[in-house]
């Protein structure tokens, strides 16, 4: 995956209240983060694999769903699948501030032109708690 999209999903990985998330290309490639050590890097990919598998049986009959998201006591879990086959997975905690921008996190993605640098939406923070 190119760099502008690494870099997209980092600003979102360093919100407070992030636990991971990550990226999905129609051909199974995929960039995965975890923010916090409760929540490895191996369970976001694992996450991952488990929406592209099931993603097509949620949305099975739904006129174009913009997303899907799962409440738990603790956090959420957000899917979003575009029409191209990108799909974007998030784990937040509640009342976060990345649980509050779940809603822009998500349009973003599905505006983002997959084959184009992206702009500068939102400052560019390095996510040290996050090895590569």
């Amino acid at each position: 995956m190119n760099e502008a999209l690494q870099q997209w999903i980092d600003a979102r990985m360093s919100r407070p209240g992030t636990l991971g998330g990550g990226m999905r290309s129609p051909d199974g490639a995929s960039i995965c983060q975890s923010a916090d050590e409760a929540f490895s890097r191996e369970k976001v990919q694992r996450l991952l694999e488990q929406l592209a598998k099931f993603q097509p049986q949620l949305f099975e009959g739904l006129p174009s769903p913009r997303w899907s998201t799962w409440r738990f006591e603790q956090g959420k879990i957000r899917c979003v699948v575009r029409p191209d086959g990108w799909l974007l997975g998030l784990v937040v905690r509640l009342e976060s501030e990345a649980e509050q921008q779940l809603d822009t996190t998500s349009d973003a993605f599905l505006a983002l032109d997959m084959n184009a640098p992206l702009a500068q939406d939102e400052p560019q923070q390095a996510n040290e708690t996050n090895p590569q």
